[in-house]
């Protein structure tokens, strides 16, 4: 069970919603005295989404499996807190927008030396989710 301190808590709670999500228990402490606990709730069949895969109350960035979500950043302080990959001011929406003007992944990997493949899937994954919207089942 890992500690954070409340102002780290407020400054990176995706993060952490991201790793409880994965398992993980998380106590908020204020001046050292434990306050608050995350963890973990299983979801129930009642709250499940029409479409598989995907949450109705999820982040996008949440939706993304673990595997390339890690690859998704949202840090204020780049790119005004636009997703990024992995930290670097390359956006989601500038490699989607190059897939979407036709442009070939390996190109884009050649062009950008410095992305990976499974960042390209990342980003996909990422626009998939952001573009999925709430279903409300009529009772």
């Amino acid at each position: 069970m890992a500690t954070v301190k409340i102002h780290d808590a407020k400054t990176n709670l995706s993060k952490l919603i991201a790793r409880v999500e994965a398992g993980e228990e998380i106590v908020i402490a204020r001046d050292d005295k434990p306050v608050a606990r995350l963890s973990g709730i299983a979801a129930s069949s009642e709250t499940a989404s029409a479409h598989p895969g995907f949450s109705e109350d999820a982040t996008p960035y949440e939706q993304i499996p673990r595997a390339l979500r890690e690859r998704i950043t949202v840090d204020p302080a780049v790119c005004g807190g636009r997703p990024c990959i992995r930290g670097m001011r390359i956006r989601v929406s500038d490699v989607v927008g190059l897939l979407a003007a036709g442009e070939k992944r390996e190109r884009i990997l050649k062009d950008y030396p410095y992305l990976e493949s499974a960042d390209i899937d990342a980003a996909l994954a990422y626009a998939a989710s952001s573009s999925s919207h709430r279903v409300i089942r009529a009772r």
